[in-house]
C-alpha cells in the first residue's frame, strides 16, 4: 500500500514535468509571429512556389534563340559567372542558421540586382533578337514577378523591423561596350541565376513559413 502510494506520488510531479517539457518542446517549434508578416510571408511562399514551374522556360527558351553553342543540346555552363550579380547556391548549414534579417535582406538585394540585369538583358535582346516575342514576354513577365516578390520582401521586412539594405547601382560593372557573344553569356547567366534564387525563395520561405505560421 505504502509503496503504490508513493509511486502515485512520485508519478505526479514526473507527469508534470513531461507535460510542461513537451508545452516547451512544441514552443521552440515556432516563434512569436511578427504583427501581420505572417500572411505576407505565406503569400510570397504560394507566389514563389508558382513561379519555380516557369522558371526553366524562360532559360530554354533563351538558349534557343542565341545560338550554338548556347542552343546545344544539353548546354550549361555553370562556371560561368557576372560580376556583381548574386549567387543563389549556398551550403546548407550557412542557409540554414541565417537570421531572419540576413536571410530576407540577402533575398532583396538579390532581387533588387535581378531585377536591374533583366532590363539590361531585355534591351540585348530587343537588339539581338527583336522578332522573338515569345523570348521578349518571358523576360518582361520576369521582371515584373520580381517586382511583386520585391513589394512582398519590403511589407515583410518593415513589418519585422528589419532596415531595408541601402541602395547601389549593380550595374557599375557591367560595361555597355562588350561584344554581343558576351551579351549572350550575360543573358544566359542572368536567367539562371533567376531560377536558382526562385529555387531557394521556395526554401526561404517554406522554412520562415514554418517559422512563422499564420
Amino acid at each position: 500500500m505504502r509503496q503504490h502510494a508513493a509511486s502515485a506520488v512520485l508519478g505526479a510531479p514526473l507527469t508534470f514535468c513531461m507535460l510542461v517539457s513537451g508545452s516547451f518542446l512544441s514552443m521552440a517549434q515556432t516563434a512569436p509571429v511578427p504583427e501581420g508578416a505572417a500572411a505576407v510571408i505565406a503569400q510570397t511562399f504560394n507566389q514563389v512556389s508558382r513561379l519555380q514551374g516557369g522558371t526553366p522556360l524562360l532559360l530554354s527558351t533563351y538558349l534557343t534563340f542565341q545560338g550554338s553553342p548556347f542552343s546545344d543540346p544539353g548546354f550549361s555552363a555553370p562556371e560561368l559567372q557576372i560580376s556583381g550579380l548574386p549567387i543563389a547556391a549556398i551550403p546548407y548549414k550557412a542557409w540554414r542558421t541565417l537570421s531572419d534579417a540576413d536571410r530576407l535582406t540577402k533575398s532583396l538585394s538579390a532581387y533588387t540586382t535581378l531585377s536591374e540585369f533583366l532590363q539590361l538583358v531585355q534591351d540585348d535582346q530587343r537588339s539581338l533578337n527583336p522578332d522573338k516575342a515569345s523570348l521578349l514576354t518571358l523576360l518582361t513577365t520576369a521582371q515584373a514577378n520580381i517586382d511583386g516578390i520585391l513589394s512582398n520582401l519590403v511589407t515583410i521586412m518593415k513589418r519585422m523591423g528589419i532596415a531595408e539594405p541601402p541602395l547601389t547601382d549593380p550595374l557599375m560593372a557591367a560595361s555597355l561596350s562588350i561584344s554581343t557573344f558576351q551579351k549572350k553569356v550575360r543573358g544566359y547567366v542572368v536567367c539562371r541565376e533567376y531560377m536558382n534564387w526562385i529555387d531557394r525563395s521556395v526554401r526561404d520561405f517554406s522554412f520562415l513559413r514554418d517559422k512563422y505560421p499564420a
